[in-house]
């Protein structure tokens, strides 16, 4: 059993936050733009940026990028259970049955040898909407939380 993520604000390192939103926001991109030609680029992307979006909220919430990196590494189902524990509820629904797919191969680099049946059993740009709906819900929820900090202060 895994207890719940501490909710540290003092250690949140949000500068850090920003910058791997922002990096889930430019992989996110560079997903769509490969989908027409390169279909296992946008799969690889787009693993890493559900990655990135995820613990960009987890460092937003106070947990360290050493923990994310030791602790949760590529998992991405993992990702999302502690982001949620966090209190992120802003996850397309979409998004688990996405993670879960994508992350055993994603976890071992081996995006490449996904069977064609995984493959064939995602619209991959509906995929591409889940994730940009992920990254949009992980800003939200930081902006909300500084303007509920600014109107604690």
């Amino acid at each position: 059993m895994t207890s719940r993520v501490a909710r540290r604000r003092d250690g949140a390192d949000r500068p850090l936050a920003a910058t791997f939103r922002r990096n889930a926001a430019g992989f996110y991109e560079a997903a769509e733009a490969a989908l027409p030609q390169h279909p296992e680029a946008t799969r690889y992307f787009l693993a890493i940026a559900i990655e990135l979006a995820l613990k960009a909220h987890l460092l937003h919430r106070g947990i360290s990028d050493d923990w994310n990196r030791v602790y949760l590494r590529h998992d991405l189902s993992k990702a999302l259970r502690f982001a949620r524990r966090a209190g992120f509820n802003g996850a397309p629904a979409a998004l688990p049955e996405l993670a879960a797919l994508l992350g055993p191969y994603y976890q071992v680099h081996a995006i490449s040898r996904m069977p064609p049946k995984a493959v064939a059993s995602v619209c991959w740009s509906q995929a591409c909407m889940t994730v940009r709906d992920l990254i949009d819900a992980v800003v939200e929820a930081a902006a909300r939380e500084a303007s509920d900090h600014e109107g604690v202060a």
